[in-house]
């Protein structure tokens, strides 16, 4: 396949890595000393439990036009949905789909409205990995599986097709027919795991050992899961139990990319994470007032310094 990853950090960085590894023609999307560190040294990937391996690929800034890419893995932040949609746009051909790994449940409707709901397929990755320093992309602990489905019956086969070279390439991946439920089942673990965590500070074993945080824990995602139930994602009832188990195997000395990306001083997801599920829940006459305090927190964070 021909493959442009778009946006090349943790997960675009190594997901896409493994289908060069494969032998697939990849070109990464990168800036800065990433961008420089992939061109001159390739790209490296390290693991807890693979061994390392490096991977020479194609790097650059921006897309270029040039012969009709098959896929195209939407790895970048939530904020950067709309700008690199459209980014992509002319390079979106018949047979191009484009696979959104991205946190949230509102870049599928960014996307479609770009390139058309029949080239997008999107889905949850559960996976801890992030750029370890330029040119290297380091995953963490045993989570890693990627969910995806089309979000138009008409992209089926393509879809199918795309995951048969996944699974080949070491994707631990599947196929679903309700890629919406299964974003939803992913945001009702991340949004109140990546907001308690950036106002905190403390990793997931902290986290879930207080009795107290965990029951503010699982009192936020109760409040997910109701927002999910009214904008029918048609979760399963043990929905919120599911989610707080997503948090038992966890990592326990991880935290989450908004949290890192706080300390950083990047800017954060709080839009895709906490604030959407706010104002849905608004919209549905859904309270949600843990969410509400959370998302007020996090306000004043968000852009980064």
């Amino acid at each position: 396949m021909k493959v442009l990853v778009m946006g090349s950090g943790g997960v675009g960085g190594y997901y896409g890595a493994l289908l060069a590894r494969m032998g697939h023609n990849v070109t990464f999307i990168a800036r800065g000393p990433h961008h420089e560190a992939m061109q001159r040294d390739g790209l490296r990937v390290e693991s807890d439990d693979e061994p390392p391996f490096t991977v020479p690929v194609k790097a650059m800034p921006r897309p270029v036009a040039g012969a009709p890419n098959d896929l195209v893995i939407f790895a970048v932040k939530a904020y950067d949905t709309a700008t690199a949609a459209a980014i992509i746009r002319p390079i979106v051909h018949a047979q191009t789909m484009v696979l959104s790994l991205q946190n949230g449940v509102d870049s599928g409707d960014q996307l479609t409205a770009e390139v058309g709901a029949d080239h997008v397929l999107a889905g949850p990755v559960y996976v801890v990995s992030s750029i370890a320093s330029p040119g290297v992309v380091r995953r963490t602990g045993a989570v890693n599986r990627v969910v995806f489905g089309p979000l138009s019956p008409a992209s089926t086969t393509r879809a199918s097709e795309i995951l048969a070279e996944a699974i080949a390439a070491g994707w631990p991946a599947e196929l679903t027919a309700h890629p919406l439920r299964e974003l939803w089942t992913k945001l009702a673990f991340l949004g109140p795991f990546a907001a308690t965590t950036t106002l905190t500070g403390v990793t997931a074993e902290r986290l879930r050992s207080d009795p107290s945080s965990a029951a503010l824990v699982r009192a936020v995602m109760a409040e997910y899961v109701a927002v999910a139930t009214a904008e029918g994602a048609d979760l399963p009832a043990n929905a919120m139990d599911a989610a707080f188990e997503t948090l038992m195997r966890y990592p326990g000395e991880a935290t989450s990319s908004m949290a890192r990306d706080r300390e950083a001083g990047k800017r954060l997801e709080t839009e895709a994470l906490v604030s959407t599920v706010s104002r849905r829940g608004k919209d549905r006459a859904v309270p949600t007032p843990i969410t509400n305090m959370l998302n007020a927190l996090l306000a004043p964070l968000t852009q980064g310094t």
